[in-house]
């Protein structure tokens, strides 16, 4: 990853180990709204002349689309468990070249939350490698051609 691109997945990753403290909602909860919010759609079209938004123009931003941010109270990760799926989520949209959104939806964060034991201590691009291959098998897969043609001449026997 360039420099340009370590710096935004640090920069997720501050937002999403700060947002524990700013925020009464749980952690998945906010993981949940983060990944379909403006923020992460800014950051998902950036190239590398991008001014960063900091920290707390992001948290005013999420502020003002979900309000319910700081009136629920839910279970909450702890701070380096977040920091981690924040950093990871974005090197994958990164490599991979997918938006928050798409991602989210084929990794939710309690999945990656269940990896997180495992592959912290990945570097990160092997990581999502790894997380790549998982989405993929949990994926069903479409027959081949010649699986199909095996099993129409089995029948046919």
């Amino acid at each position: 990853m360039t420099t340009h691109e370590e710096r935004m997945c640090e920069l997720q990753a501050d937002i999403f180990e700060s947002s524990r403290d700013r925020f009464s909602c749980g952690s998945m909860s906010f993981v949940a709204r983060y990944m379909r919010s403006e923020v992460a759609k800014g950051f998902d079209n950036v190239d590398d002349d991008y001014n960063y938004i900091s920290m707390e123009e992001a948290f005013i931003e999420l502020e003002k689309t979900y309000p319910s941010l700081k009136r629920e109270s839910d279970k909450k990760i702890a701070y380096p468990v977040l920091r981690w799926i924040g950093y990871i989520y974005r090197c994958y949209c990164i490599r991979k070249k997918i938006s928050s959104l798409k991602l989210y939806k084929e990794l939710k964060v309690g999945k990656l939350l269940a990896l997180y034991d495992t592959f912290h201590t990945l570097d990160p691009d092997d990581c999502v490698d790894r997380i790549e291959e998982i989405i993929r098998q949990s994926k069903p897969q479409k027959a081949s051609d010649y699986e199909i043609y095996r099993s129409i001449r089995l029948k046919l026997i």
